[in-house]
């Protein structure tokens, strides 16, 4: 089969480059010939709230493709149209995150779908997204009005995706959860608890819990913070809060509210983009993943802790509690409670879960698979609809 991916690709950085990559590399794997159409430009740099939209990229995760699409530009939608055109697809898979990048997803699939017949198949990440955005209803419908097929990560997000297609066809939207994020270069052994922490200067003997990915509002680093003097109280320079990865906005306010809690001895702001590998280390190093998330539909820090075996505290927001299975892979709590949030931490290591819940994980991550995902879109590509793959 013949497939193309309509997303960014290295030397952009971030989860859904990381995504495209391993969706690549098992789509590869399998067999198709694959065209990634990639973008050119992602964000004008007035509207990047981060520091820097470029990084390295592991080896193992780069793969062949041709930067040509600009968000914001019409003349290179026709051209990543001209490009795609001419590789004939069965059908082109492109990621819908954000409504920023709608119009221009639009563009591209509204030529394809009247001057070929490639079909167009949406993954979804967000239909209704975390932030405001001006006319996001509208600007999501006219691009995902032109899919024949659409993969929904979570039920949260199925059930949000009927509030802006409710004509849609029931059987074209099908049913695949986010798969697992494997950061190791292959062939690589996998770093041990002490050797990881050895690597990243971290306590040998400490309580680790780890914060991951971009720090923007609705994700609730500030909860976090917020329940650190609980854990001080009870654990002292015993625990190790790890809070890593790029401020989106606004960072002062973090820093200020480490100062006037006082937990700066046990809490530590690793500012900055993690390059690809470095990644397997924190998570090896952690005893605990904690998404403090206000609102989400699914996340992928939750398959990368899965993929590293770590139990994860998060949420009753969104699709999270589809993923996380109180009392099983880890605990879930009411959003924006410092105290819950405290509460589930401080009950992960007095009850002694660790052991309980890391194998609760290792059995439920075998759904997560990328092979899933690729014999799910296969399906779709091929204009058969239904239940994903088994």
């Amino acid at each position: 089969m013949r497939l193309a991916l309509l997303g960014p690709a290295p030397p952009f950085r971030g989860g859904i480059v990381t995504y495209f990559a391993m969706l690549a590399r098992v789509l590869a794997q399998r067999g198709h010939e694959l065209l990634w159409a990639s973008f050119r430009r992602q964000y004008p740099r007035f509207l990047f709230p981060g520091t820097e939209q470029e990084g390295e990229t592991a080896p193992w995760l780069r793969h062949a493709n041709t930067p040509r699409f600009v968000p914001w530009s019409p003349w290179s939608w026709w051209r990543t149209y001209r490009d795609l055109r001419a590789f004939g697809p069965d059908a082109v898979v492109i990621k819908y995150w954000i409504p920023f990048f709608a119009p221009g997803f639009f563009g591209v699939a509204w030529l394809l779908r009247r001057r070929t017949r490639t079909r167009i198949v949406y993954i979804l990440d967000n239909v209704i997204p975390h932030e405001k955005y001006p006319l996001s209803a509208f600007l999501t419908r006219l691009a995902l009005r032109q899919g024949h097929a659409w993969i929904a990560q979570s039920e949260q997000v199925r059930r949000d995706f009927f509030t802006v297609l409710p004509a849609a066809d029931p059987g074209a939207v099908v049913l695949a959860p986010h798969p697992v994020y494997d950061f190791g270069a292959p062939g690589r052994r996998r770093p041990d608890r002490a050797a990881a922490r050895a690597q990243l200067g971290l306590p040998a003997a400490a309580r680790l819990v780890l914060f991951f990915g971009f720090i923007k509002p609705y994700k609730g680093v500030a909860h976090l913070i917020e329940a650190t003097p609980r854990l001080r109280e009870r654990y002292g320079e015993a625990l190790q809060v790890l809070v890593v990865g790029d401020i989106y906005g606004e960072r002062q306010s973090y820093h200020d509210l480490v100062e006037r809690l006082g937990v700066r001895d046990v809490l530590r702001l690793v500012e900055g983009f993690v390059p690809d590998e470095a990644v397997e280390a924190y998570f090896c190093a952690a005893d605990l993943v904690v998404l403090p998330y206000v609102s989400a539909t699914q996340s992928g820090i939750v398959q990368i802790a899965y993929n590293y075996d770590k139990p994860v505290v998060t949420t009753r927001v969104g699709g999270l509690p589809e993923v996380v299975i109180e009392g099983e892979t880890g605990f879930l709590v009411p959003p924006a409670d410092p105290a819950a949030l405290a509460g589930a931490i401080i009950r992960f290591f007095d009850e002694e879960w660790s052991g309980r819940l890391a194998a609760g994980v290792a059995r439920e991550k075998a759904k997560y698979s990328w092979e899933r995902m690729a014999q799910t879109i296969e399906v779709l590509a091929a204009g058969q609809a239904g239940k994903p793959a088994p």
